[in-house]
């Protein structure tokens, strides 16, 4: 790092640096095998739609005008959320730092900027899903563990018995 980070937001024509740090997030946390195998053309033509729709933008810090980190704010209004008021939520993704720049703040800065952008926009809540590691960063941020579970129905031979059984119960209760 020769000189200082510059912390701004990227834009739209960056975004194909973006999906490349994305997909990069992926194979490092050993699930690159979820993704699609056009993910990469998918994900750009997603994120082009989002920034034009102006419910989409990522917080990154340069290098040398190199983005070597990001974080994305999302206003999503998916179900059942876009019942409640005021009818969206905000969601956290794309949080990924180069491997030399971490343990340094970056991504924390970068999520708290995030945070702002989301609430100036009228989001009352957030939500993101965080890795082991990133637990604690975003604890101190003032996230909460919330009820919601996953099922895998990938390769999940038990599932019919496992619904059978969770039936009977609700019928004899």
């Amino acid at each position: 790092m020769a000189s200082p980070l510059k912390f701004d937001t990227s834009r739209v024509d960056e975004l194909p640096r973006i999906v490349e740090m994305k997909i990069a997030m992926f194979q490092e946390s050993g699930h690159a095998n979820l993704l699609a195998p056009e993910a990469e053309s998918i994900v750009l033509n997603d994120y082009q739609a989002l920034y034009k729709e102006k419910t989409a933008k990522h917080f990154v810090a340069r290098d040398n005008g190199k983005i070597i980190a990001s974080v994305g704010a999302f206003i999503k209004s998916d179900l059942p959320y876009r019942y409640f008021h005021p009818g969206c939520y905000g969601f956290i993704g794309d949080v990924y730092t180069e491997p030399h720049y971490r343990r340094m703040g970056i991504a924390k800065r970068l999520s708290h900027n995030a945070l702002k952008w989301l609430s100036s926009r009228g989001v009352m809540s957030v939500r993101l899903l965080a890795s082991d590691s990133a637990r604690p960063m975003y604890q101190k941020l003032g996230f909460s563990s919330t009820d919601e579970m996953a099922l895998s129905l990938r390769d999940n031979n038990e599932l019919s018995s496992n619904v059978d059984e969770a039936i009977r119960y609700i019928q004899d209760h």
